[in-house]
């Protein structure tokens, strides 16, 4: 029987197909045309999409990097742990675009796809096992404070990270050596034919069943949450007049809100892992039939669930905004000062109006900013009365020491 490539029967109308193929594979020739004519259809606006995704989430992991590590959130094991973890999205994110744009240009290289295999294991398992280390280390925080204060450091989180890379690199590079084998006609890695059963068991399982199953963590640190925020308010409710400690209140807070951050993005995972894990399941067992219909409907939804696998690592910066008060603060500011920066080098440098001024530095007061959301949430809660001293370090003109009084 004559052999037709997928590009020949991209440029063939159905008289051609007519010549070309013999009467008993006629039907079979026109179903692999049909096929691969949607396929491109699909692939060519799933591009555009991926593209559009990478970039909103390289600049939203890169934004997220700049607020985490500004001075009101930084110095926090959650800070180390969200910049490592921004760090690999992007990383999946680049080797993602590397790949689909070399999928889509055509440009078969042997050594560029070892390499972008190689490179997304690497990254996707590292972006979803840092996902896990947070999980358990706000778990530790909020049912063993004790234990807190010597796992949920920064020199902890940082070991921890480092260890995970490491154990990472070794596991990768030895199975790759072991897995896959060059393949110089089609100049590509492909993996060999007496372990393509034990990948398609072993990867679902370290990258989506595992993690899944300790992401259920997160139900027990959302229940120790209410039962510690139940017994603060009965603990508010019996006593009316109580001198409480501003700083630790203030620490209290900030630890709840990135938490509930943390917490947040560890759910998300769940609600855009879910399709692929449902996809997989679905199709290992592949179907036999040759309806046109239900074959283009399984290609798009594989599909879809890559594209929403790419938006776990895409939109963690959103997920910030909306559940982290502070984190969506300093971010606000952040984009105010470099937008004025901006502005002062357009008009003072590239426009030479030497009378525009740089703009004067705006400096966060994480003191003052926690001091009254705390005295919010107190005058809600019938707090008599708060005694607390607040040294004013950012603004130079008030040197001394205040003592405030407040009366509601």
């Amino acid at each position: 029987m004559h052999r037709l490539s997928n590009t020949s029967l991209l440029m063939l109308d159905n008289s051609s197909l007519a010549i070309l193929c013999p009467l008993d594979s006629y039907s079979d020739c026109l179903l692999r045309y049909e096929m691969t004519t949607y396929i491109a259809q699909v692939n060519y606006y799933l591009f555009i999409l991926d593209s559009i995704i990478a970039l909103g989430g390289f600049l939203g992991n890169l934004l997220a990097l700049v607020v985490i590590n500004r001075k009101p959130l930084k110095n926090t094991s959650s800070s180390v742990f969200i910049t490592y973890l921004a760090l690999f999205d992007i990383s999946v994110l680049i080797v993602h675009v590397f790949s689909i744009s070399i999928s889509h240009f055509k440009l078969h290289n042997l050594i560029v796809h070892c390499f972008i295999t190689y490179a997304t294991d690497l990254t996707t398992f590292c972006s979803i096992w840092i996902l896990i280390i947070i999980t358990l280390e706000r778990c530790i925080a909020v049912h063993w404070p004790f234990l807190s204060k010597r796992f949920c450091t920064i020199r902890f989180a940082r070991l921890s990270i480092y260890i995970l890379i490491v154990m990472s690199f070794i596991f990768f590079t030895t199975t790759f050596l072991l897995v896959y084998e060059p393949n110089f006609i089609h100049s590509k890695c492909t993996i060999r034919k007496n372990l393509q059963k034990i990948i398609r068991i072993y990867k679902p399982v370290i990258f989506y069943y595992i993690p899944d199953l300790l992401l259920l963590s997160n139900l027990f640190i959302v229940y120790g949450l209410c039962v510690k925020h139940r017994r603060h308010t009965r603990t508010l409710k019996l006593h009316n007049e109580s001198l409480i400690r501003i700083n630790d209140v203030n620490i209290n807070r900030k630890q709840r809100q990135l938490t509930v951050m943390l917490i947040t993005v560890s759910l998300s995972f769940y609600l855009f892992t879910t399709p692929a894990i449902i996809n997989f399941i679905t199709q290992l067992h592949p179907p036999k039939h040759r309806n046109v219909r239900k074959l283009k409907k399984l290609f798009l939804q594989a599909q879809v669930t890559v594209l929403l696998l790419q938006m776990n690592n895409a939109t963690n910066f959103i997920f910030y905004c909306l559940a982290g008060q502070r984190f969506r603060a300093v971010c606000l500011q952040t984009i105010r000062e470099y937008y004025s920066t901006l502005k002062y080098i357009y008009y003072h440098h590239l426009l030479r109006q030497k009378a525009y001024m740089k703009p004067q530095k705006f400096y966060f007061d994480t003191k003052r900013y926690s001091t009254f959301q705390c005295l919010n949430d107190q005058r809600h809660e019938s707090i008599s009365m708060l005694h607390y001293s607040v040294r004013q370090t950012n603004f130079p003109r008030q040197r001394r020491a205040r003592t405030l009084t407040f009366s509601f």
